[in-house]
Formats: C-alpha cells, structure tokens, sequence
C-alpha cells in the first residue's frame, strides 16, 4: 500500500515538472515573438524613412529652379504598413526623414549641398 503513494507522488512531480517546462518554454517563444517583431518593424521604419530621403532627393531634383521656400515638409505618406514624413531645411541643406510602423520610429538625416 506504501508503494502506490509512493508511485502517485512521483507521476505527481513528474507531471509538474513538464508543466513548469511548458509554462516556461511558452514565455521564452512568447519573449523571442516579440522581439522579432519589434526587429521587424523598426527595420520596416528604417526602410520607409530611407524612402522619404528618396522622395525629397527626387522632389529636389524636379523643383530645382521653382523652390522659394525655405522649409518644406511632406507627409505623413502611407507606404506599405506605415508611413514617413519628410522635412527639407534649404537654410541648413538639410533633408530629415521619420519612418513610422507599428509604434516603432527611425530617423534619418541627409546633409546636401546645392549645385
């Protein structure tokens, strides 16, 4: 009769074991998805502000001769899953981009000169 409370105990502390296994492993992946997502996104806000830098570089080639003002700002532009806003400063040549997706946010900035 001892032998069968000894046997219960042990599948007991077998079974509890594997579940604090699984819980464990369930918050690891949980942890590692949500990493991912956030490499995820900031590397899709990086793209879209390098695409804003495009944007103005074309916009500054097409207006070379028409531009009078000294700022110029455009955007929000919604491109993919997310959007960028692109600032152009003429008194410091100076193109800032902000990529925006999921809450995640890249800045890049671009020194230009006018020829």
């Amino acid at each position: 009769m001892n032998e069968r409370g000894i046997i219960l105990l042990n599948v007991i502390l077998i079974l509890l074991t594997i579940a604090l296994i699984g819980a464990s492993l369930m918050i690891f992946f949980f942890s590692v998805d949500i990493f991912s997502r956030s490499v995820t996104d900031g590397t899709k806000a990086f793209y879209l502000a390098e695409a804003g830098i495009a944007m103005a570089i074309n916009t500054l080639r097409g207006q070379a001769s028409t531009l009078v003002d000294f700022e110029q700002k455009i955007g929000p532009v919604k491109l993919g899953e997310g959007t960028y806003t692109v600032e152009i400063d003429f008194i410091h040549s100076l193109i800032t981009s902000t990529g925006r997706v999921s809450g995640m946010e890249k800045t890049l900035q671009l020194q230009f000169r006018a020829l």
